[in-house]
């Protein structure tokens, strides 16, 4: 389909050549050898569980597929005429080739932004469904309203979050706050759900206008590839569940858009707005813009034939370009940082869970080691993964680049660039200890841009090394590759990735979807959740580090938590000058077992000591079930916002509760929580929620 069209020149030299066959090499090792069985260890977490499984079951899923697919494409060469679907396809190349670029990114931006409208509210209902997105949600209601923060008081652990923080200036999420700045613009404007849509059409625009820089004599290549990344499913579901990561991916796809129209015509505004683009990068995913700065750096040190001292200095007036772009961003953070955290360089991850949230080999803010062997392991889930979600494709992807990374002679200046934005981020997830696994490897979601392109390039470019003439026996092998990949990617759009896309929704995480509960007037709605969060946001709330709450809640049975946290949660002047003792050491041996309350609530016990008569009366308030409040409390009212409709408020207990009522005397107090053992959650008036779950008081 591309043998139409000549190949950029390749460059780079046989040491190019040599290195990305040794990345090819690992990269098929990396996915076909279970390296992320790893992981597991006798302490390993549920993100280590998670990861194997999704690891497993994608790789069991593509070897099935590939041997599949290849098997009816070797059998379809003999049914059909091989050349005739070429010539089609080639048809089809210059059909889209022909297509003015801006009219064919903006039809492809369009397209996509609607596909995960329609995805966002038909099947998620317009909700976020992890906690990431729940939060910046919630943040960004304070920001669409005029205030930078929430209030922090006495009342906070009622209605404070995970993955925030109560600062002497308010309450903030721990992400840097660009991205909450986007949602509270759409929250401004009454479309908060369109955010995610709008950023999708932004990187697959700038991705299709930078694919055609990258590979100007592939011109059909680089439309293939915008044509996939417009349908990806892995891009389309987290952005329609509200996470940043598409905010990363639409200011990268700017930012290495305009480092090409700079580099090719050494423009010094095409590399402020390269720069400026980096600087939204970083108010968003700070470690992620630092990957994409030298990207954008790489694209410039890529400039075509031209002296060392030519580079050299066309480098310094694109870097310096770039600084001025980026500055005013870093001046913003660095002033965000310091109003909430007390540092300019101090970020809300750090200032929450403390410095073992940064990158490198250590113990993570749960106590896990991360070295070498982890890092090992994870990278290949991750890459083992992305190779099934990228494309929803029977044949892996990953596979596909490792393929023709091994077999390809020569790399074209594009084929290497698209390779740098691919693997770079690779690596730099390989030094950090969180690989999350939610629809999919969520650390490499910002950069399906680069691997939809490299797919692309390897897949014609595996294409192209087979000659037309070459037999095997009756059978042609460029034929039967041609069909496999085709057949693999319709599988893909038309069958696979929808599925999996209609997959998260229905019984998939449905708490996730719970509506606002509906009252008559202003109330105060009291959301029993369990035991162990109502400690842990007592803790967190009055100020305890995350990695403290994290050893407290892992190595101490959760009864000696609680009594700790009634102590943290006093006023100094009234409480004992002795904290309750504690085991806050991952090295100290764990004395204590988990036994489970209800779905999703899990204690801490040390056997052969009984519970309090007070630890027993929270675990019985449990037994029914237990409801998070954080997938409705950004939608209703909340503390230092005007309202009439319901406050969401955790429920903490009839004692803590009856302060908070005498507090809004205004609001109606009622309680949601589950009546029948994990029922549906049902809205009731406040004393018969009380009577059921704290019959004792």
């Amino acid at each position: 389909m591309t043998d139409n069209l000549k190949a950029e020149p390749a460059r780079g030299g046989r040491f190019t050549v040599y290195l990305l066959r040794v990345t090819g090499g690992l990269l098929l090792l990396l996915i076909l050898v279970p390296f992320y069985r790893m992981v597991a260890a006798a302490d390993s977490d549920r993100i280590a569980g998670d990861a194997i499984d999704a690891a497993d079951l994608a790789r069991t899923l593509f070897l099935l597929g590939t041997l599949i697919t290849l098997t009816v494409s070797v059998i379809a060469t003999r049914v059909v005429d091989a050349s005739g679907v070429e010539r089609f396809l080639v048809k089809a190349g210059r059909w889209l080739a022909a297509i003015p670029l801006h009219w064919f990114a903006a039809a492809l931006a369009i397209l996509s932004a609607l596909l995960t409208l329609a995805f966002s509210l038909s099947v998620l209902e317009g909700k976020p469904n992890l906690i990431d997105a729940m939060v910046q949600l919630t943040h960004a209601r304070f920001l669409a309203a005029g205030q930078l923060s929430g209030p922090v008081d006495q009342f906070s652990e009622f209605w404070h979050l995970p993955n925030t923080i109560a600062t002497p200036n308010g309450w903030v999420s721990q992400y840097p706050p660009g991205y909450v700045v986007l949602l509270a613009l759409g929250m401004r404007l009454g479309v908060p759900e369109l955010v995610g849509p709008i950023l999708v059409g932004v990187t697959v625009l700038f991705t299709a206008l930078a694919a055609e820089r990258i590979l100007p004599d592939d011109k059909i290549v680089a439309r293939l590839a915008a044509v996939m990344l417009a349908l990806s499913p892995f891009l389309l579901g987290l952005s329609a569940a509200f996470m940043n990561h598409i905010g990363a991916a639409a200011f990268i796809s700017i930012a290495v858009y305009a480092a090409l129209r700079s580099r090719d015509t050494d423009s010094f505004l095409w590399a402020i707005l390269s720069g400026a683009a980096v600087g939204a990068v970083f108010a968003i995913r700070p470690l992620t813009a630092v990957v994409a700065a030298l990207i954008v750096a790489s694209i410039w040190l890529m400039r075509s034939p031209m002296g060392l001292g030519e580079v050299f200095a066309r480098f310094l007036r694109q870097t310096l370009a770039a600084v001025i772009g980026i500055a005013p961003f870093l001046v913003a953070i660095a002033a965000y940082n310091k109003h909430f955290f007390g540092n300019p360089i101090h970020f809300g991850y750090s200032a929450l869970v403390g410095p073992s949230v940064g990158p490198g080999f250590h113990r993570d803010p749960s106590g896990h080691a991360y070295g070498a062997l982890q890092a090992l392991g994870y990278t290949s889930s991750d890459l083992t993964t992305l190779s099934m979600y990228l494309l929803e494709t029977p044949i892996p992807v990953v596979g596909i680049v490792a393929l023709f990374f091994l077999v390809a002679p020569e790399f074209t200046r594009g084929a290497r660039i698209v390779a740098v934005w691919a693997l770079l981020p690779v690596i730099a997830n390989a030094l950090y200890w969180h690989h999350g696994i939610f629809m999919g490897p969520r650390m490499l979601n910002e950069w399906a841009p680069a691997w939809t392109l490299l797919t692309a390039v390897a897949a014609v470019g595996l294409v192209r090394r087979i000659p037309r003439e070459k037999t095997l026996g009756n059978y042609s092998p460029r034929a039967a590759i041609t069909i496999a990949l085709s057949l693999a990617w319709l599988a893909g759009i038309l069958y696979l990735g929808p599925e999996r896309l209609v997959r998260y929704g229905g019984s998939w995480m449905a708490s996730s979807r719970m509506p606002v509960p509906a009252t008559a007037g202003p109330s105060l709605v009291f959301v029993h959740g369990g035991w162990p969060t109502r400690i842990a946001m007592r803790l967190t709330a009055h100020g305890l580090r995350g990695d403290s709450l994290e050893a407290a809640m892992a190595l101490n049975a959760t009864c000696d938590v609680n009594n700790f946290a009634t102590w943290y949660a006093t006023n100094p002047g009234e409480r004992s000058a002795t904290p309750p003792p504690l085991n806050f050491d991952f090295g100290a041996p764990n004395k204590t077992q988990a036994i489970r309350v209800a779905q999703g609530d899990e204690i801490r016990y040390e056997e052969g000591r009984a519970f309090s008569r007070n630890c027993l009366r929270e675990v019985a308030s449990d037994s029914l079930g237990i409801i998070d409040i954080a997938p409705i409390l950004w939608q209703g009212d909340l503390p230092g916002l005007d309202g009439n409709r319901a406050m969401i408020v955790r429920d903490m207990g009839p004692e803590s509760n009856s302060r908070l009522i005498a507090r809004y005397p205004g609001r109606v107090p009622m309680m949601l929580f589950r009546p029948e053992k994990e029922g549906p959650p049902t809205l009731h008036p406040y004393e018969v929620g009380v009577k059921a779950l704290w019959p004792h008081g």
